[in-house]
């Protein structure tokens, strides 16, 4: 028996266990799913493990063979999950449990809505209209005449109280105040307790919009590519130079963009909207394809491919500043939104993310701009100088051809690129060609 695929595997279980992880958003699952993948290279036999070359190519294919069954499982189970009701003479139905931990549950959900419904009329309808219709704490604000703090507060009291209630159920000891973002988390540990809810339950209905049903966080390195497959069938593919964190509740998707652009194929789903912060904006569907690309000004750029994505300004909360607002964007139209300007909305005949394909569009871009993009592929960094950053460019690039195009830039525009340095401090600078006297 060839020994190779099992020292591949003792010699790649670091970069196993992070390259599974990466794709389930679990570290727990990932090293199931490693273990998994051990059996399978020992129960196939010798003669399977000789057959492949490669020992560790054959074991990241089985990894990520696990992986996608893996996922599907999970959708699986989260639409079994979705579909338990509450039966007012039955009680909560979970799948597999026995009826004293159903009644157990069961007691959690009624701790919960007792603790909603005690709480004063403007407490509970601030705390429901942000936690479970998603409405701005602005607009809030408006519809009641208070400030923010007070709308702040007032949700802070709800969940002071929900928390007090679950832990009263428990049967905990005083539990010392937490500080904001600690008592989120420990409301949603809590609310965990009652996973398997009621439809009609404003608890069940809490508990889906605030608990993680799935979550990853996805990163690609210069010159690297990235295409990850979401539970509910849909994707995104990342360009180089990308960092993003994707987290699905029960009643919404969503994705936090740090920087870099992704291209994302959202699955239908009128029940959870698909949430996009990225910069100033917050872009919202149902399903559709489009991209998504920040810039290090802090702009940001919207591209729809097919179907049609709202893009609304976020607060200085995190939350949209008025549902009311923002820009609808259709099939091939784009929406480019640089800080401190004015969002514009045109029409493009160009390629939806075309580096998935190997190329770059460039329409009358700024040259600093531009140049960040290039420098996404490249291992040798690259400036553009003050006086050159705003010069226009116009046309088609491909990526493997980057260098000769900066080459060949000079013909087109007023500029100099010098190649400066050696080892780390090399870099490229491209500044405006002086004049001659």
């Amino acid at each position: 028996m060839s020994a190779l695929p099992l020292e591949a595997f003792r010699d790649s279980y670091r970069e196993l266990i992070a390259f599974v992880a990466r794709r389930t958003g679990s570290r727990q699952s990932a090293q199931d799913i490693v273990h998994d993948a051990w059996l399978r290279v020992v129960e196939a036999g010798p003669a399977a493990q000789t057959s492949h070359p490669a020992p560790r190519a054959y074991l990241y294919t089985v990894a990520e063979h696990l992986v996608v069954d893996h996922l599907r499982r999970a959708a699986r189970t989260s639409e079994r999950f979705d579909s338990v009701l509450y039966d007012s003479s039955a009680g909560v139905q979970a799948l597999g449990q026995d009826v004293a931990e159903a009644s157990l549950r069961r007691e959690a959900l009624a701790a919960v809505d007792a603790a909603i419904a005690a709480l004063p009329e403007r407490c509970r309808s601030m705390f429901l209209a942000d936690r479970l219709d998603g409405e701005s704490q602005m607009a809030i604000a408006a519809a009641h005449g208070v400030s923010v703090k007070t709308v702040e507060r007032e949700i802070m009291r709800a969940m002071d109280a929900i928390e007090a209630a679950l832990h009263e159920w428990r049967g905990d000891a005083a539990v010392q105040t937490l500080p904001r973002k600690g008592r989120r988390r420990a409301l949603s540990a809590l609310l965990g307790v009652a996973g398997l809810g009621a439809s009609g339950s404003l608890a069940w209905r809490l508990y889906q919009s605030q608990v993680v049903t799935w979550q990853i966080q996805l990163g690609t390195a210069t010159g690297r590519q990235l295409t990850q497959p979401l539970p509910d069938g849909g994707s995104i593919a990342l360009d180089a130079q990308t960092r993003l964190d994707v987290r699905y509740y029960g009643t919404r998707r969503y994705v936090q963009m740090h920087h870099g652009a992704a291209f994302f194929s959202v699955a239908r789903n009128a029940d959870a909207p698909f949430i996009v912060d990225a910069g100033p904006a917050r872009i919202t569907v149902l399903g559709t394809r489009f991209e998504v690309a920040l810039d290090a000004q802090g702009g940001v750029r919207v591209a729809v491919e097919e179907g049609r994505v709202r893009v609304q300004q976020r607060g200085s909360d995190g939350d949209t500043t008025d549902a009311s607002d923002g820009w609808e964007l259709t099939d091939s139209q784009t929406l480019d939104w640089q800080l401190g300007q004015t969002p514009r909305r045109d029409s493009s005949p160009d390629e939806v993310a075309a580096w998935r394909n190997g190329w770059l569009d460039f329409r009358h871009e700024p040259l600093g701009l531009a140049v960040q993009r290039l420098a996404r592929y490249g291992q040798v960094p690259m400036q553009v100088a003050p006086d050159a950053e705003y010069l226009t460019i116009f046309g088609r690039v491909r990526i493997a051809d980057a260098r000769s195009w900066l080459q060949l830039l000079p013909r087109s525009l007023p500029v100099v690129v010098r190649e400066e340095g050696q080892g780390a401090a090399r870099r490229i600078t491209i500044a405006r060609r002086k004049a001659q006297s």
